[in-house]
């Protein structure tokens, strides 16, 4: 055989396990990045803190909708999927599902006028993937701030 002929082989055989390396090895940076180090909640909102540093949070006050997201696959899968607290395209905050009642945010949300913790316990326990608007702030709740779960 040529040596051009085993180059040829070579790279055919080998590109893909290289190719497999790369796209394995993206995953698990995504993952990393959106793993939260820390999720905290209370009656002013959510901050979560991500292991790369960047920060999310929403105040109560300013949340306009909450989404439940289970996942199949991607960064959120291992937890199940993600709670978001939106207020806004640009402006919101993810709690991992496995982290929704340590942190009590079921508690708060329950505090947020016209929530139904039964839609949301549908959403969160929906065959994945799926994606739940459980409740939005409609017009007339503008002043109500909820999330204080002592009102």
């Amino acid at each position: 055989m040529s040596t051009l002929v085993l180059v040829v082989l070579a790279v055919l055989v080998c590109a893909p396990a290289v190719v497999i390396g790369v796209l394995r090895n993206e995953g698990r940076r995504a993952r990393d990045r959106a793993s939260a180090a820390t999720v905290h909640v209370d009656t002013a909102g959510v901050r979560r803190v991500l292991a790369d540093g960047r920060v999310e949070e929403v105040s109560w006050a300013e949340a306009t909708e909450v989404e439940v997201l289970r996942a199949a696959f991607g960064p959120h899968k291992a937890s199940g999927g993600v709670v978001l607290i939106g207020a806004g395209p640009d402006r919101g905050a993810l709690v991992p599902l496995d982290r929704v009642d340590a942190t009590g945010l079921r508690l708060h949300l329950d505090a947020l006028p016209g929530f139904d913790r039964r839609v949301f316990d549908e959403a969160t326990t929906a065959s994945a993937p799926s994606r739940t608007v459980v409740w939005t702030r409609h017009l007339s709740e503008e002043s109500a701030v909820g999330g204080d779960p002592s009102r």
